[in-house]
């Protein structure tokens, strides 16, 4: 029952983070202004859009109201299933013996994503917060895979790999968390069609006039602050653009790198067709996100191909460092 119930929630996890670029990237984050409810009621309220409900400044827009509270559904069921997989590893139903380190810091960090989730709506789709919620998405996830794996039967490669190649691999999984980040950035500050459809140049120019030092501001966080469609100027959302495109320069050489250094290592070749494969896949769409103007399912892919791709990379790590009996 806990592996299945394993692979539930990770099935789960990522129809909830797909939910959240979808919320994300039609604007959606505010559909509902408070929070848990959607003013006041469990669902959207049955009004015309445009009403301006009592208590509530901003009108309902019932299609944004869906978009968020489905959301939170989906995210609200993954919670208890997380907190009933702790419960089961306390028991000890795992069919592998599984430490409760990991279960129970799975199931603080998913109540820590909650409270992100809140703070998403209530501090006014903040880009810091709203980042740093669509990161916690990517851990809870990778957290459940790691859980998952832990249950499959297999040998430790470590003392087969080259020191190098262990170096390589960590750099890659760093610098790959980095541009996902970058990533998050950019969709939060609205930055993705800075440079207009061009690529890869941007604003007519292959190094326009840009604000790096404004790219990176944090802003004041606190509900009478609005952060509802941006608030930089062209500038810097530019220079938020050209750091992702540079960042995804620098992290495709590193898994290309990473992809040749290892293919010796035979037992290790489906895991590197399949981050090859999602890597290239995720190159196309994050170019036709730009050249296409940002339709919504280029985009909603782009976000999670990016979680596959980290995936793919952290199993990797799982299958060469840990030992399974």
């Amino acid at each position: 029952m806990f592996k299945k119930l394993l692979q539930t929630s990770i099935v789960l996890a990522l129809i909830v983070v797909i939910l959240g670029a979808y919320t994300r990237l039609g604007d959606a984050g505010l559909g509902c202004p408070d929070w848990p409810g959607c003013y006041g009621q469990l669902i959207v309220p049955d009004a015309a859009d445009g009403t301006k409900l009592e208590g509530y400044e901003r009108p309902l827009e019932a299609a944004k109201g869906w978009k968020e509270m489905v959301h939170r559904y989906a995210a609200s069921t993954l919670g208890l299933i997380i907190l009933i997989l702790w419960f089961l590893a306390l028991k000890g139903k795992p069919q592998r013996f599984q430490p409760m380190v990991l279960p129970s810091f799975t199931a603080l960090f998913v109540m820590l994503q909650g409270a992100f989730g809140m703070w998403t709506v209530t501090l006014m789709v903040h880009p810091g917060i709203v980042t740093t919620h669509l990161i916690g998405g990517f851990v809870t996830t990778a957290l459940l895979v790691w859980l998952y794996l832990n249950q499959n039967s297999q040998t430790s490669a470590y003392r087969y790999i080259l020191k190098r190649h262990k170096f390589l691999l960590f750099v890659t999984l760093f610098v790959l968390s980095l541009q996902i980040v970058l990533g998050g950035w950019t969709s939060t500050n609205y930055a993705a069609l800075s440079c207009g459809d061009q690529f890869p140049t941007c604003l007519d120019s292959w190094w326009p006039n840009m604000d790096f030092a404004r790219a990176l501001y944090w802003g004041p966080i606190g509900a009478e602050h609005d952060y509802e469609y941006g608030v930089l100027e062209n500038q810097a959302r530019a220079a938020i653009q050209m750091m992702h495109r540079i960042g995804a320069l620098v992290t495709t050489t590193l898994i290309i790198s990473l992809i040749f250094s290892f293919k010796h290592y035979v037992y290790l070749k489906n895991n590197l067709l399949l981050i090859g494969g999602l890597l290239t896949v995720q190159v196309i769409l994050g170019i036709l996100n730009v050249v296409l103007s940002l339709p919504m399912f280029i985009a909603v892919l782009h976000n999670t191909f990016a979680l596959l791709l980290l995936l793919s990379i952290v199993s990797l790590i799982h299958k060469i460092f840990k030992t399974n009996t």
